[in-house]
């Protein structure tokens, strides 16, 4: 249509008609949604924590048996930073599936992996998307430290500990893609959205416009009433940012003792501490001016470590040397306990928080020694 039109005004002031382009494929799209899954616009989603997106894999089987072979391929598995699973299936307008048949394929996929996933499922697809685990640690503890706030709480057993509850439970988003969605979708989504509690059900329109220099992709989220909102706002689960005296108050005293140690020493020496849903870490000043985040504290918990834990993260130093040397390092001065290629790890019971706390100071200053030549 003619009017299906978007505007561009150039640097001269003048005014560029774009018109509608219809996709040449559904591949195409996909593939869109494979290398930007950005475009799946989480502002649009959740304006006060709008999900980040963690690709999994593209044409994700799904069996309909227990121990039985893919029946179904979703067109693409994601995950959000709370670890909740998203499936995403993409159709051009054009196909005449997406009027009611794309429904009945989608709640197949959902239920059916509910069922039928193996524990640890997504882990391991994800595992092997990244070229093996301990490149899906340092994958993924960029992502769960890349939060628009600026908050590094990395942790990933938590984490796929996060994913796999919320798949159990049937807390997952199913989103519909295409160019555009139909009224019969539309109605269907709204109605699916503000009914089923649990799971969030969103059509997304990515229409596109393409000039003679110039191609723009313009994405709209479709079933997000208002009372689904509230629907949903009230069962969710909150993202609240911890506090200091929240997180000792989780802890035993020798536990606590430890931490006030660890935060007064911290904070006089100038380094940050930052805090996170459930936990924190301890951020060095670099010659550049930016943060690298080292150290990281949790408390004991039901869904979480049985004891609290005191972490040192390595991942995030480039220079091999470096790392090795500060791991070197850290584990002569206190009883570390290696926790993959780059996790060193301290579980917090009585008797181990009252030998590490001595050695605090020079945990800190030995990890400031290695940031500076980080930098």
């Amino acid at each position: 249509m003619r009017s299906d039109t978007i505007f561009l005004i150039n640097s001269q002031g003048g005014l560029e008609r774009v018109p509608h382009r219809q996709y040449e494929s559904e591949d195409l799209l996909q593939h869109l949604v494979e290398c930007h899954p950005e475009i799946l616009v989480g502002e649009q989603i959740d304006f006060d924590n709008p999900p980040r997106w963690l690709l999994i894999e593209r044409e994700v089987g799904i069996p309909d048996r227990e121990g039985g072979s893919d029946r179904w391929a979703i067109d693409h598995l994601l995950l959000d930073q709370n670890g909740r699973p998203t499936f995403v299936e993409v159709k051009r307008s054009s196909d005449t599936r997406i009027r009611r048949e794309v429904v009945g394929q989608m709640l197949d996929y959902a239920a059916n992996a509910k069922v039928y996933w193996p524990e640890d499922r997504i882990r391991a697809l994800a595992a092997e998307a990244s070229g093996g685990l301990e490149a899906l640690e340092v994958k993924l503890r960029e992502f769960l430290s890349n939060g628009d706030d600026g908050v590094s709480e990395p942790d990933t057993e938590a984490y796929w500990t996060a994913v796999e509850r919320h798949l159990r439970n049937g807390e997952v988003r199913l989103l519909f893609v295409a160019d555009s969605i139909p009224t019969e979708l539309r109605r269907i989504i709204e109605f699916l959205n503000e009914h089923m509690p649990l799971v969030e059900v969103l059509g997304i329109e990515i229409r596109q416009y393409e000039g003679q220099d110039v191609r723009a992709l313009v994405p709209r989220v479709i079933g997000q009433t208002e009372f689904a909102r509230q629907q949903k706002s009230s069962t969710s689960r909150t993202s609240r940012k911890t506090t200091r005296e929240e997180f000792l108050a989780e802890c035993s005293v020798r536990a606590r003792e430890f931490f006030v140690e660890l935060f007064d020493f911290a904070e006089t020496a100038g380094y940050e501490i930052v805090w996170g849903t459930k936990g924190f870490s301890i951020r060095f000043p670099l010659a550049s001016g930016s943060l690298l985040s080292l150290f990281y504290g949790y408390p004991a918990s039901e869904q979480g470590p049985a004891k609290p834990l005191f972490q040192a993260y390595l991942g995030f130093i480039e220079n091999s040397e470096i790392s090795g040397a500060l791991r070197k390092e850290l584990m002569e001065k206190a009883e570390f306990v290696e926790k993959g290629k780059h996790t060193l790890e301290i579980a917090l019971d009585d008797g181990m928080a009252a030998a590490v706390v001595t050695v605090i100071p020079e945990l800190l200053e030995v990890a400031k020694k290695y940031a500076t030549r980080e930098s």
